[in-house]
């Protein structure tokens, strides 16, 4: 037991001049023995601090050596990455997110008074009308998680065909024997997409999974697969002001090898590929996060039960730094809608 404690404090140390503060502390926290506790844990990460600590957080490591670590970090395939995050066990994610649907993105709360059900009911009712369906269109759902937006379709009556692309195992059992949706295992940033094929593609909470080198190429193929007049609606969240901040070093203990992208670079690969941008909003992620937090403090003795103490304890890492995150305006969460006009360039 000892050297084990000795061995975690080591490897704070180095990740601490490595890595930053962020990372170091989130990590050591993350691999305590025992499970944190759930009363002061939110506290510890959005409490007050020292403005110097603040400062320092925010400043190392310099941009420079930040760029270096995400670099090497980004080298790890989009199935690996996808795995080690989703692929934790389906009824684990069951006890924190919503009972009706599974959304695993940003809700949509329009009263503090508004359940988690109803807020992501609400969200879906959004994307639909920003889809600007009839009906019967074609419809392909990139990173379609546990096919909650493709179960909402259905329960709304929709006529046309809906697909969906996972690249994770666990979710695509779900989607498939559950659900029984149309939803293959399918790497949408490079698998190639039929041409023409669909009348609307859609993504929610997807995109961010998009390394920067890989966003123009998937724009265009999002284009060229989408019939004219067709339309892409993306739910994601952005970094709004900086490239590398801190928290891109340290969003790297919970999902590895992907990176953030500036939201200037989403637009202008859109128009690169010959979208117009016809609808572009910011919404809260931030009483989301808090729900599904308040879940798993509610579930925290299943929760340790079916992954054991270290993957709950990084969950109960996550959401309060995702929160922090938000809060302290790092990124945005965006709802846009693009448009592939009828005339072809």
């Amino acid at each position: 037991m000892r050297s084990a404690s000795l061995q975690r404090y080591s490897q704070f140390a180095s990740e601490l001049v490595e890595f930053g503060p962020l990372y170091a502390i989130a990590n050591f926290r993350i691999q305590s023995p025992l499970p944190l506790d759930p009363s002061g844990n939110w506290e510890f990460w959005n409490g007050q601090r020292p403005a110097w600590l603040e400062s320092l957080a925010r400043a190392y490591p310099p941009e420079s050596k930040r760029k270096i670590s995400l670099d090497a970090m980004l080298n790890r395939d989009h199935a690996s990455g996808i795995e080690a995050h989703y692929d934790v066990s389906n009824e684990f994610y069951a006890l924190f997110l919503d009972t009706k649907y599974r959304f695993y993105t940003c809700a949509e709360f329009l009263s503090n008074q508004d359940t988690l059900e109803e807020a992501q009911t609400h969200k879906a009712e959004h994307i639909r009308s920003l889809l600007k369906l009839n009906g019967n269109e074609n419809i392909l759902d990139l990173g379609c998680g546990w096919g909650a937006m493709l179960k909402y379709l259905q329960d709304v009556g929709h006529q046309g065909a809906l697909t969906g692309f996972t690249l994770s195992k666990e979710q695509l059992a779900y989607d498939q024997q559950t659900l029984g949706l149309d939803v293959a295992l399918t790497n949408f940033i490079t698998d190639p997409f039929e041409p023409d094929a669909y009348d609307r593609i859609f993504s929610i909470g997807a995109i961010e999974h998009v390394k920067p080198a890989e966003l123009a190429a998937l724009y265009q193929k999002i284009y060229d697969a989408l019939v004219p007049g067709g339309l892409a609606v993306h739910q994601f969240f952005s970094f709004g002001h900086e490239p590398y901040p801190a928290s891109s070093v340290c969003l790297q203990l919970f999902f590895p090898g992907s990176l953030l992208v500036m939201h200037c670079k989403h637009l202008e690969a859109a128009k690169s590929a010959g979208f117009r941008i016809t609808h572009d909003s910011i919404h809260d992620y931030k009483p989301t996060i808090r729900a599904w937090y308040d879940r798993l403090v509610e579930n925290r003795k299943a929760a340790q039960a079916l992954v054991g103490t270290e993957v709950y304890n990084r969950y109960m890492t996550f959401f309060p730094i995702a929160w922090l995150f938000f809060q302290q305006q790092e990124a945005d969460l965006h709802r846009v809608v693009m448009e592939k006009l009828d005339v072809e360039r």
